[in-house]
């Protein structure tokens, strides 16, 4: 491991371990291969309308995530586990939703021969939002006027 890399960016130190705050490609560089049990991770979800905080397309997702996938691949155990928050996202002007995540999931399970990581999909859970979905455009201009 990296120490100066890791001090650099140290955010939280404590008993079970630490946490940095930074770009998190460039810290996994700094961790050996095969060393992590466990990636819990909640990337920007690929939302209609851009964010503040930086979020890709559906359409640029899935090769956007597997940069990442790849280094997480390289740094887990074999017997470590991937734990992605990943939801879902509506499709512009119809209520239906978009299919983006499935694909990244199909992507992520694919052998590397094939262009994915080899991760195997042990379990999908599932997180009630009771949000209501968005409306067309078209809907909401009949609302305002």
């Amino acid at each position: 491991m990296n120490l100066e890399l890791f001090n650099q960016h140290l955010f939280y130190r404590g008993l079970l371990g630490f946490a940095c705050l930074g770009d998190s490609l460039e810290l996994m560089k700094g961790l050996e291969d095969n060393s992590v049990d466990l990636i819990c991770t909640s990337p920007p979800f690929a939302l209609l309308r851009q964010k503040s905080y930086g979020n890709v397309s559906s359409s640029e997702y899935t090769e956007w995530f597997m940069t990442f996938a790849k280094e997480f691949k390289r740094i887990l155990k074999t017997e470590g586990s991937l734990v992605i928050d990943l939801g879902g996202s509506w499709m512009k002007g119809v209520p239906v939703r978009s299919l983006y995540h499935y694909g990244l999931v199909l992507r992520l399970c694919q052998s590397e021969e094939l262009g994915g990581t080899g991760f195997d999909l042990a379990q999908e859970l599932y997180w009630y939002n009771p949000a209501n979905a968005p409306l067309p455009e078209e809907v909401l201009a009949g609302f305002e006027n």
